[in-house]
């Protein structure tokens, strides 16, 4: 499996505020949200993390720090939607 992936990710507004919250690099930023839809596409296919706790998708992401931080921080800039959702997951990995 594979994901779509856009060179410009690394300069979108919504990454550089993800990483102005958690105070981490962009790059570093684009490795958690990788990881975080690597493991998607394998365990949740419908981009449904609801089920997830914060503690969860923090180590699912490879996030070390405060797991609720990373989860409000994710919700906050658009990359999770407040019902669990990954954000916009149908129009880049649903068709996978």
């Amino acid at each position: 499996m594979w994901i779509e992936s856009h060179q410009s990710l690394g300069t979108h507004l919504k990454l550089t505020r993800l990483a102005a919250t958690l105070e981490i690099s962009r790059p570093q930023a684009v490795g958690h949200l990788h990881y975080l839809w690597w493991w998607a596409l394998d365990n949740a296919p419908d981009g449904d993390l609801s089920q997830l706790s914060d503690a969860e998708i923090a180590e699912q992401s490879q996030w070390k720090g405060d797991p609720a931080q990373f989860s409000a921080a994710l919700k906050q800039h658009g990359w999770l939607d407040e019902d669990g959702q990954i954000h916009d997951w149908q129009d880049y990995a649903g068709r996978l």
